[in-house]
């Protein structure tokens, strides 16, 4: 009788069939590792958390045991680069290697798919369309008549920032869903079918919340009974369940609603007069909410003396909510005449709710706050805690949820996964936690270079001393850097600053496209990147290109932000320290997903740098650096040099 480890063996053994497909394949004992994580835990029916450093090859190690169990699941990812990775690359590879068939599906977010309905009416009523986006929407025209799905992905070249894309898409509050007159034909539909009946569907994260949230809608379609979900990329899961699980209203959504009850009245030919009337007063209404708060983008918290009702606020979202009072009035007699405004009436009702329960200001258990970007003011309640969403809503509906990432532990192998499993509503003993070896040696493949003076980030001479150093590394390592940095300020400041200072490309983010400027630094081979958020995680540059990564000051959290400080004064009122429960624990997250930019296979090399002194002169450094790739510390220059001399 074969035991697991025999079977998993016969998966990823040096003659399995994985080995025959792969060139040079070798077996790899954390992938093996992972993969008798993932039996056991969808075995008995208990959640995992495992971190898998890169190299481990992680995906393999939980899709080709539990497809070849017959198991149906779903796969969540953070990105969409992922996800079409496993679509596109993996499975192709895994229907060779897994001893039965499958079926796969990858479904997208709803606004990736053109709507049958709206893109009629577009074309019937004559959409506003810009100069500038004509061509484009004739191409769409022509698309639309051949395609067989409906993902705008088809279009390859297709710009992301259409305006007429929203209009026709099947994103947004406007699907009627079953009463729609093209609900069978939809899409949408037939690709949600599809995955219904499927054994594994690949989402993302924000699909897979979104309709979690909405759960007497999409979710039971989605997900099947009994089923796995493995979050991949899972150290993204807490913010997203923080998005899609609080109440929000922005004066964006008013006018869209605005909008869509106009372009619905004409197309069934209601002329009412005071249907056409109340939509300019709730456009009114919207831009007075935007015109009650600060004009420059800012997000800050919002408190019961901010939604009085003497206050600007609160009389703007008293005027809203009149507004939508008036319009759903109005409305009623046509609700019977246009499954659109039946749709435009539940919008209305639920913009309605969402503003009393946000004015009230009275649920303990949410952060009310608000947002200003240019022209748009968005507020919001979110949840203060994400793991009793998580308790209620995702575990009783799966068999096993299965955790994974590069970057899940915030400390060592006893208690690294204690914030995660807080944020995720699991309790340690029943939950399996593993936090796999690194794959690549360190100590041989990279230096950490540590200064040995530098002025703290927030004296003022600190700026200065930054560019000098960046500028002395990036000679050492001859360009072929990414620099990471936690505020625009600072990167403009140390943009300027190396301006004629260093002979390498300076590639800064906003220049162009993420996609576009990545393929600019491998090309070149010598230039110097300079990033913010968004390049400290997903940037995947193996080879020479990136031979050094410099994070320019350590990337606490703002405690000033509205969700961190509520947080923090509830773990305070709690008799818990925020800055070890949460501070802390951000910061190592964010650490290592920025320094997991430099090593992407075995055979590179390279230096990492964080040019923060607090890291060797306060207590918390050691904490911090204990959970960092054990790289050979360096002190100086020269020891980089000699380094990058030899390399």
């Amino acid at each position: 009788m074969h035991t697991p480890e025999d079977w998993i063996h016969a998966l990823f053994g040096a003659e399995s069939l994985l080995a025959r497909h792969i060139a040079a394949y070798e077996p790899r004992t954390v992938q093996t590792r992972m993969a008798q994580q993932v039996v056991q835990a969808v075995q008995s029916e208990q959640s995992l958390i495992v971190e898998a450093p890169t190299g481990t090859g992680k995906t393999l190690a939980y899709l080709l045991p539990l497809l070849a169990m017959g198991e149906s699941l779903i796969v969540s990812t953070a990105t969409k680069a992922l996800q079409e990775q496993i679509f596109n690359k993996d499975i192709p590879l895994l229907r060779q290697v897994v001893g039965r068939p499958f079926s796969a599906t990858l479904l997208k977010g709803r606004g990736n798919y053109l709507c049958r309905s709206r893109f009629n009416s577009f074309r019937h009523l004559g959409g506003a369309i810009s100069p500038r986006e004509r061509t484009w929407a004739n191409k769409v025209i022509a698309w639309s008549d051949r395609t067989e799905t409906g993902d705008r992905e088809e279009l390859l070249d297709l710009p992301d920032n259409l305006t007429f894309w929203p209009e026709i898409s099947a994103g947004g509050d406007h699907c009627p869903g079953r009463r729609c007159a093209q609900y069978e034909a939809c899409f949408l539909t037939v690709v949600r079918e599809r995955a219904r009946k499927s054994q594994l569907v690949v989402v993302n994260h924000h699909l897979f919340f979104a309709d979690l949230a909405l759960r007497d809608g999409g979710f039971g379609e989605l997900l099947p009974d009994h089923g796995v979900v493995v979050f991949d990329e899972a150290h993204k899961i807490p913010d997203v369940v923080t998005q899609f699980f609080g109440w929000s209203l922005s004066n964006h959504q008013l006018r869209e609603l605005a909008q869509d009850c106009s372009r619905e009245a004409h197309e069934i030919g209601a002329d009412d007069p005071a249907l056409i009337l109340a939509l300019p007063d709730l456009e009114v209404a919207g831009q007075h909410l935007r015109d009650a708060f600060p004009t420059e983008n800012r997000r800050d918290g919002l408190t019961p003396a901010d939604m009085a009702r003497d206050s600007l606020p609160g009389q703007a979202l008293l005027q809203i909510e009149a507004a939508l009072h008036h319009l759903l009035k109005v409305l009623e007699p046509h609700r019977e005449r246009s499954v659109g405004l039946a749709n435009c009436g539940r919008r209305t009702t639920e913009l309605l709710e969402t503003s009393g329960r946000i004015r009230s200001i009275e649920d303990p258990a949410r952060i009310y706050w608000y947002e200003t970007r240019e022209r748009g003011i968005f507020l919001t309640a979110s949840p203060l805690e994400t793991g009793p969403t998580l308790r209620e809503l995702l575990y009783p509906r799966v068999k096993s949820a299965i955790f994974t990432s590069a970057t899940l532990a915030t400390g060592s192998q006893g208690d690294g996964f204690s914030f995660l499993l807080d944020q995720l509503g699991l309790e340690r003993q029943q939950t399996l936690c593993e936090q796999l070896p690194l794959v690549f040696d360190y100590r041989q493949q990279a230096i950490l270079y540590l200064p040995e003076q530098i002025p703290e980030p927030d004296d003022p001479q600190f700026p200065a001393a930054l560019i000098t150093e960046i500028a002395a590394l990036l000679q050492a390592a001859r360009g072929r850097t990414l620099c990471l940095f936690t505020s625009q300020r600072m990167l403009e400041r140390v943009r300027q600053g190396l301006h004629g200072r260093v002979p390498f490309t300076l590639l800064v983010q906003g220049e162009m496209a993420k996609g576009a400027l990545l393929e600019r630094f491998r090309k070149e081979n010598s230039s110097v990147l300079l990033g913010l958020s968004s390049f400290w995680e997903g940037v995947d540059v193996p080879g020479d290109a990136l031979s050094m990564v410099i994070i320019d000051r350590l990337p606490f959290v703002s405690p000033v932000d509205p969700l961190v400080a509520a947080r923090s004064r509830w773990l305070e009122i709690n008799r818990r320290n925020p800055f070890q429960e949460m501070f802390i624990p951000k910061a190592v997250l964010s650490l290592k997903q920025g320094v997991g930019r430099l090593l992407r296979r075995s055979s590179d090399r390279g230096g990492m740098a964080i040019l923060d002194i607090r890291l060797t002169q306060k207590p918390y450094g050691r904490q911090l650096l204990s959970a960092l790739p054990p790289a050979r510390i360096v002190r100086h220059h020269r020891d980089v040099e000699h380094f990058f001399a030899n390399t």
